[in-house]
């Protein structure tokens, strides 16, 4: 199916810029390890690269002309999409430079204190601190960009079901699956890093949960007022029967539908290649969509809630692993059935 590469890349924009944003949030909120801050960001630099690799094999301008799309703002997606990637990067240089954790300091200030109680001259250790004001203001523009290519590109499809509002409800739920999405893969993420430090405070944990949660709720209120497909075939298609044949020759394009000859016995029919159907229906894939990826995990973020406030650590970061299958699924579903009018 066509569809399937088309919406890969819809779905890793989404997990990246979510993704990111996500651990932003949790950069500036405090609590979590540099050490985790610096893994997830090493790891959403290789999502970024992903995203652009999908971007230029099946779905630059040139690809998904004539689909339908509003290509005017498809002029703009590759050098959004490659800034926020290449601004991933100074923000985790100066992340890598910023300040030890927090044990350290507070070991480096007691030592100080004592010294100047002992009446020593103190050398003061040089500031690394200062690193973080421009990690801040970096990670808000990477944030920013993100966002913004996110926005370009749901312009651009939200010509596939524009049937209310223009389809401002179609780049609503690209902004919001792509907090979801981002979001629940920090969440799972951040469980597992609890397993190495179980003395941690879960609020952090706590926090980016709810962030999902609030995020996937938003984008299921969006898909449920988005409203049906109104794409069309592409300018100029023609629909043919079954069983006609297409020849391309020097002189041109030769269309053959069969028809009955004059050898042929009143009443026999012409056979003709059947069409294909899928196992499953439409509206079977639509409550697949709606099941697992937002009914599933909704009940699931909220049990890995719960039992992050009891600091079940591990449990949680089991629910949050069905909650990262689930939703990707539901968010490959729903991109997919938005581009299959036009792709499948």
């Amino acid at each position: 199916m066509q569809v399937l590469p088309q919406a890969l890349f819809l779905v890793m924009l989404e997990l990246t810029v979510g993704s990111f944003v996500s651990l932003y949030l949790l950069d500036l909120r405090g609590g979590t390890t540099k050490g985790f801050l610096t893994f997830q960001g090493v790891l959403y630099i290789v999502f970024g690269v992903l995203t652009l690799l999908a971007m230029n094999n099946f779905a630059t301008p040139q690809i998904v002309h004539g689909t339908g799309l509003d290509e005017a703002w498809l002029n703009a997606q590759g050098p959004l999409v490659l800034a926020f990637v290449l601004l991933m990067i100074p923000w985790n240089v100066l992340l890598w430079r910023s300040a030890p954790p927090a044990k350290k300091k507070n070991e480096t200030a007691a030592k100080t204190a004592e010294a100047i109680d002992d009446g020593e001259a103190v050398a003061t250790p040089p500031a690394r601190q200062s690193s973080r004001m421009p990690r801040a203001i970096t990670g808000a523009v990477v944030c920013a960009v993100g966002v913004v290519a996110l926005f370009v590109v749901a312009m651009a499809y939200r010509t596939l079901a524009d049937s209310r509002l223009d389809g401002a409800f179609v780049v609503l739920t690209f902004l919001a699956g792509a907090m979801a999405l981002g979001g629940v893969m920090t969440a799972m993420l951040l469980g597992h890093w609890y397993l190495n430090t179980p003395t941690a405070s879960g609020k952090p944990l706590e926090f980016v949960t709810t962030f999902l949660l609030i995020a996937l709720a938003a984008e299921l209120a969006f898909t449920l007022v988005m409203g049906p497909s109104t794409a069309h075939l592409a300018p100029g298609a023609t629909p043919i029967t079954p069983g006609t044949t297409i020849q391309t020759t020097g002189n041109g394009v030769k269309v053959s539908t069969p028809t009955a000859t004059a050898g042929q016995k009143s009443g026999q029919s012409v056979q003709t290649a059947e069409p294909r159907q899928a196992p499953l229906g439409q509206g079977a894939m639509i409550w697949l969509q709606f099941l697992m990826g937002f009914i599933a995990p909704l009940i699931l973020g909220g049990v890995a809630l719960y039992l992050t406030r009891g600091r079940s650590f591990q449990s949680a970061t089991g629910m949050l692993y069905l909650c990262v299958s689930f939703i990707f699924i539901g968010e490959v579903l729903g991109r997919g059935m938005l581009l299959l009018p036009v792709l499948g």
